[in-house]
């Protein structure tokens, strides 16, 4: 599956449109089942691919906010657990998705210039565009980075 953008459910009335003033976001892979608390000891050697990145403005809508990235990743269940990578160092801009909880550590969250977040067993809601167009409900390998 070529994913070449990332949409959140987002939680409605929760505004028109959010403006971050850096924004990136990274794929990789995770051979783990769980990820652990410090964000680059779960990628797997050599996978952690940055496929979108803007330091100017960047709007997107508040309901279902959609990235759609510079690189599309290939993504081959056979390599591992997808890891999404969400970052904005600015510390501005937010919107609100959906969740559900997950048998394991699914997402961390935690400040830019750490090494290491907070675990939860939470993922938000997201759909991953290609022309499979899969979305996370009926992908269990899909572990995902917030932070």
């Amino acid at each position: 599956m070529t994913i070449r953008s990332i949409t959140f459910d987002a939680v409605t009335g929760t505004g028109d449109e959010t403006t971050f003033y850096e924004f990136s976001v990274d794929l990789g892979y995770c051979s783990n089942s769980e990820l652990g608390t410090v964000y680059e000891a779960n990628y797997s050697s050599g996978s952690k691919t940055r496929v979108f990145e803007t330091t100017t403005n960047f709007t997107i809508a508040a309901s279902s906010p959609t990235i759609y990235f510079d690189t599309p990743f290939l993504y081959n269940p056979a390599e591992g657990n997808l890891i999404i990578d969400i970052i904005w160092p600015d510390g501005e801009g937010e919107f609100y998705s959906y969740n559900f909880p997950t048998a394991g550590v699914s997402s961390i969250s935690g400040t830019y210039d750490l090494s290491e977040g907070y675990a939860f067993t939470d993922m938000s809601h997201l759909f991953l565009s290609d022309a499979l167009s899969f979305d996370q409900l009926t992908f269990a390998g899909i572990k995902a980075s917030f932070r």
